[in-house]
Formats: structure tokens, C-alpha cells, sequence
């Protein structure tokens, strides 16, 4: 903001601006083009030698450029660009000088637009001290201004009524706010034709703020009779957006038969799309059945009987393993030719370029490696055995990085006895012939993948708890910090990534146990209960079921073997340096885990401007 110091100007150059012409003609589309008109004005009265005015509209433009942040109750706005290496970036309250705070208190009984209005009195409100509540409630009156209709309010008008809310809040305004929530409830009561999703957007920002406490029953009913409509129309994606909040509202009204409900739709809404897509892609069906049977689980025991869901667990099943088979062609979308991966790189690459989305290019993202097949890895272990029988008939000693032995695996037995040492034998080379394929997957495929998404599509940590969040795989109130460690797989920054992501991946796998009705715990001579560790729990007879075999042997490769990265050990014991933190292996773990997130979401696909609003 030091450009706006080096020339003075006052209210009457405003008043004598071209101000109203400028920002009338770019409110339809929010602060960031009212911004942008501000510094086109800018740059004109430059050319014509009338500076003053030119930095008064530089100033406005900056004023207008800072981005909501509506949560946030210090800051609510945010910069509009960053570049964190040089370290620069646009304008934040903060950047204001005393000066310009006087021309904003000066000109704020002039300004009769409420875009502008708004804007200047919540930064008057925020930045001058002492503050003034009259500053907080006309930029209240201001953001309530506005109408409510589909066509505007992801151009900031929705963060506008939600920044009045909390300005309300924070000034204990609540006679204007209980004014507000009827407000926001008559349109939510309203129907919307131009827009799929105008209803859900106003009932998230209620739910959100806390506001219509006593309306929980008819929101939630409100929620699942468009949802069921959506869902005869066969427009699934749609019907889980507003299901899912059904859910959570028929909760808080503890109303148990229209949250089973909601979350029988939302199951049966799987298989339905899965049955529909298979004709499609067997890939795609494959992951809804996943998701189907997740959504079954989510049924408490007690009331599975009642909607027979063992039985449909088990047909879901059925259909998964089908599709899995079917779609394996499909999945092997890159193949490495030998050594060279140099075509791998270039082929990858391509696979995500191009995408209009940054949600479809993750789902391309994923799509570049299907994961371990155990069988095609048996046999060709075996295979490798028959070939170089040698290196069988010798033991082998592995040890970690810091010298220790953490394995042994026995030679090769001969006899009709040593069937035991022969499959450690067999599981070695299982495990090293996986190691190989890993490594190739993460030079060839995922690291040139993710430099091609990182130059076309910009990933933010609200985007990907978007993705945990609608993710049945990541349990309530751990989205941030499963979103926070993929956000650091984007920023390269693998080592704090794995660190966060072992932890958080064991209590996921815990989870599934649990959903499935196994015990996970242990209870010790002294009668103290303790949680099993990954490796016991992806050890039990009943996680192949769970998670099919290739599954549960990539977690075991990855995670628990002691012959393998053994990342969960590793990374429990403080074993991981800053230089293996960041190996190959934990580039991999971090793709493998935001793959099953991503595959566990309905229609395998989410918003990439709000993942909780559609």
C-alpha cells in the first residue's frame, strides 16, 4: 500500500470520482471484479495525469481485492495472491495506514452501494481502534442487503449474509441476527428452479452458524424429500450431497428412523449408479459398489436385521470382486517399457494434463496405477524362484537403516517339511518384486503426474478437507488433519506427510475392523485394555474380507512388513531421518492413502471451488 502515501486526496476527489459508474457495472460478480474495475479506473486517470484520483481508486481496488475468509473471527479476509518464496503478496487489512482508515471513515456516509459500503465498514470495524460497533452493524445492514437468489451467491453474496452473522456475533447484535436467520429460512422454504443446489447452500450456512436450532426437524425433512427426488431421477451425486446433511440434521433432532433412512438412500444410492455405470466402466462401478458397502456400515449393528444389510453386504460383495476382475484392463492405463521410463514420464504426464477441474484430474491422478495385484505378484515371484534358484538357497538378514536386524528370512527347503520356510522365501521376493514395482510407479508415474497437476491446477488444504470430509474412509473430526498431511504430499513435503498420515491411516483401518464387528483391543493381566497396533489388525483372518487381498496386502508391504518400508514402525519409533522421511516409499504411502479417500467418494468426483456445497 505504499504507492497510495505518496499523494493526498480527500473525500471531495472522491465524491468528484467516477466511483458509482465503476462499481455498478461489476457487482453482479463479486469483490474480485469490483477490484479489478477499480484498478482499470486506476490506470486511466493515471494516463490523464490525474493522479490523486489515480491512487484513490489503486487504494479501492486494493480494498476490494481481499478475499473472504467468513470463519475466521481476527481475519476474515485474506490475500488474493501469495507467492511464499518471494515472499509478496496483495493487500490484507493489516496494510492500511492511519490516513487511509480517515478517508474510508470519511467517505463512508457518501458511499451508497452496499458492495462498497460493506467492504469499507468492516474494515473500518476491523483495523481502527478504538473500534467502533456503528462501523460493524452498517457493514451488517450492508451485507444483508443483498438478494438472495441463486444466481449470485457463490459471487460472494453467500459469504456476505455470512459475514453479517458472525459480525452480529461478535457485537452481540442477536435481535438483528434472529432477524437474518428468518431471513435466510423463508428462502431456504423457497424452491429454486435455476439451481440444483441453492436449498442445500442455505441450509449448510444455517447449520454452520448454528442458526434455526428449532427447525432441525422440518430442515432435515426439507433436505430428504429433494434428495429422494433427485434419487428417482437417477441423479445420484446430487441426492448424497443433500442426504449427508439429512443425516446430520435428523441427528441433532434425534430423530434415528429419518437418519437410518437417509443412510439406507445413501447406500442404495451406490449400488444403484454402480449397476447403472458398470455398462460404462467397470473401473468407476467398481469403486461405487466400495463405497455401497461402506455406506451399509455405517448402519449400527443393532438395526442391520431390520434392513437386511448382512445380505446386501454380501451381494455388494459379490458384485465388487465381478468388477474388480473386469476392470483391470481398464485401470492399466501406463506400462513401463523396461528400464526406461522416460516414455512412462511422458505418458503420465499427459494422462492428467488438459483437465478443466482439479477434481478430475485427481481422479485421473489415481487412475495411473491400479495397485498391487498379489497374484500376478506370486506367480511371478515364483517364477524369478524357478529362474535364479540361487538367491533361494541361502538366508537372508534385513536390516533398517541404522544396522538393526529387523528380519530373517530361512533357504529354500527341499523337503516335504520345509513348506513353512519356503513361503517366507516366496513372501521375500513377493515383497521384492513389489518394492521394484513401487519404485517405477513413483519415478514413472506419480511424481511426473503431480508436477503436470502442480503447473495447471492450484490444490488448497480447503479443497482436500472437502475431500475428507465427504470420504466415509476418514472418521468425523479428523478432516483436518488428514487434509493437512495430503496438503503437504502437494507441497513435496513427504516427511511431514508420512508422519501424519501413519497415525491417522491405522485408526482408519481400525475403524473398518470396527464397523465389520471386529475387536480391535486387547486387555492385558491387569485387566487394561489396549489398542491393537496396524500390524496385528491388518494381521486378523478377517481383513481380507474386509479389504480384498490385493488391499490388504499393499498395507502390509507398505506399512507392517518388517522386509518392506515398514513405514508404520518406522515412523512410531522415530526411526525415519530427514533423508528416508522423504524416499520413494513415502511418496507412494501418501498417494495410496489420498487414492482410497478419493475412491470412497461418491461419484468419485467433488467440487473443487467448496467440496461440502456441490
Amino acid at each position: 500500500m505504499e504507492a497510495t502515501e505518496q499523494v493526498k486526496f480527500n473525500r471531495d476527489d472522491f465524491i468528484a470520482s467516477d466511483w458509482r459508474q465503476v462499481v455498478s457495472a461489476e457487482t453482479i460478480h463479486g469483490y474480485a471484479s469490483i477490484s479489478q474495475a477499480f484498478g482499470r479506473s486506476s490506470n486511466l486517470y493515471m494516463e490523464d495525469g490525474e493522479s490523486s484520483k489515480g491512487y484513490m481508486m489503486k487504494l479501492l481496488s486494493k480494498a476490494c481485492s481481499m478475499m473472504f475468509e467468513v470463519k475466521s473471527i481476527n481475519e476474515p479476509f485474506k490475500p488474493i495472491f501469495q507467492d511464499f518464496q518471494e515472499g509478496t503478496r496483495s493487500a490484507i487489512p493489516e496494510d492500511l495506514t492511519v490516513d487511509e482508515l480517515c478517508f474510508f471513515e470519511g467517505i463512508l456516509s457518501e458511499v451508497d452501494d452496499i458492495w462498497l459500503k460493506a467492504r469499507i465498514a468492516d474494515l473500518l470495524w476491523l483495523c481502527r481502534k478504538p473500534k467502533l460497533p456503528d462501523h460493524a452493524r452498517i457493514a451488517i445492514n450492508a451485507y444483508r442487503s443483498h438478494a438472495i437468489n441463486a444466481k449470485t451467491w457463490k459471487q460472494d453474496v453467500g459469504n456476505c449474509w455470512e459475514r453479517a452473522c458472525r459480525l452480529c456475533l461478535q457485537i452481540k447484535d442477536f435481535a438483528t441476527l434472529e432477524l437474518i436467520e428468518k431471513e435466510l429460512y423463508s428462502a431456504f422454504l423457497i424452491n429454486y428452479a435455476d439451481s440444483p443446489f441453492m436449498v442445500l447452500w442455505l441450509a449448510q450456512m444455517l447449520d454452520n452458524l448454528g442458526l434455526a436450532k428449532d427447525k432441525h426437524a422440518e430442515i432435515a425433512q426439507r433436505l430428504f424429500i429433494i434428495a429422494q427426488k433427485m434419487h428417482e431421477s437417477n441423479e445420484f451425486d446430487n441426492a448424497r450431497f443433500y442426504l449427508e446433511l439429512a443425516v446430520k440434521k435428523y441427528q441433532q433432532d434425534k430423530d434415528e428412523q429419518g437418519w437410518l433412512d437417509s443412510l439406507i438412500m445413501i447406500a442404495k444410492s451406490h449400488e444403484l449408479e454402480a449397476d447403472q455405470r458398470s455398462a460404462e466402466s467397470m473401473m468407476i462401478a467398481n469403486g461405487c459398489y466400495e463405497k455401497a458397502i461402506q455406506g451399509y456400515r455405517r448402519i449400527p449393528v443393532k438395526n442391520r436385521i431390520a434392513y437386511d444389510v448382512d445380505n446386501r453386504v454380501q451381494s455388494l460383495r459379490d458384485k465388487l470382486s465381478k468388477s474388480g476382475e473386469e476392470s483391470l484392463s481398464e485401470m492399466k492405463l501406463v506400462q513401463s517399457p523396461g528400464i526406461d521410463i522416460s516414455e512412462m514420464v511422458e505418458v503420465s504426464q499427459t494422462h492428467v494434463s488438459g483437465k478443466q477441474t482439479l477434481e478430475e484430474a485427481l481422479l485421473f491422478f489415481i487412475g495411473l496405477y491400479d495397485g498391487p495385484n498379489y497374484e500376478d505378484l506370486k506367480q511371478s515371484a515364483k517364477e524369478s524362484i524357478e529362474q535364479h534358484p540361487l538367491s533361494s538357497m541361502f538366508g537372508s538378514r534385513h536390516m533398517s537403516s541404522d544396522g538393526r536386524t529387523v528380519a530373517k528370512t530361512p533357504a529354500m527347503s527341499f523337503s516335504n517339511e520345509g513348506e513353512q520356510e519356503n513361503q517366507s522365501v516366496l513372501a521375500r521376493q513377493i515383497q521384492q518384486q513389489f518394492n521394484i514395482e513401487m519404485d517405477i510407479t513413483c519415478k514413472g508415474n506419480i511424481l511426473p503426474a503431480l508436477r503436470q497437476i502442480l503447473m495447471e491446477h492450484r490444490v488448497t488444504r480447503d479443497f482436500l478437507e472437502g475431500l475428507c470430509y465427504y470420504s466415509p474412509f476418514v472418521s468425523i473430526n479428523r478432516e483436518k488433519l488428514v487434509a493437512a498431511a495430503l496438503w503437504c504430499g502437494f507441497e513435496y513435503d513427504f516427511a511431514n506427510s508420512v508422519h501424519l498420515l501413519c497415525p491417522q491411516f491405522e485408526h482408519m483401518v481400525r475403524e473398518q475392523l470396527k464397523e465389520a464387528g471386529i475387536i480391535t483391543s486387547n486387555v492385558d493381566q491387569g485387566g487394561i485394555e489396549n489398542e491393537n497396533g496396524l500390524s496385528t489388525l491388518i494381521g486378523v483372518s478377517e481383513a481380507n474380507d474386509i479389504f480384498g487381498v490385493d488391499l490388504t496386502f499393499e498395507i502390509k508391504a507398505i506399512f507392517t512388513d518388517p522386509i518392506g518400508p515398514n513405514l508404520r514402525n518406522e515412523v512410531a519409533h522415530g526411526l525415519l531421518n530427514d533423508n528416508s522421511a522423504s524416499n520413494i516409499s513415502s511418496v507412494y504411502a501418501w498417494w495410496m492413502i489420498m487414492r482410497l479417500i478419493i475412491r470412497s467418494i461418491e461419484g468419485q468426483g467433488v467440487s473443487s471451488s467448496d467440496s461440502r456445497e456441490c
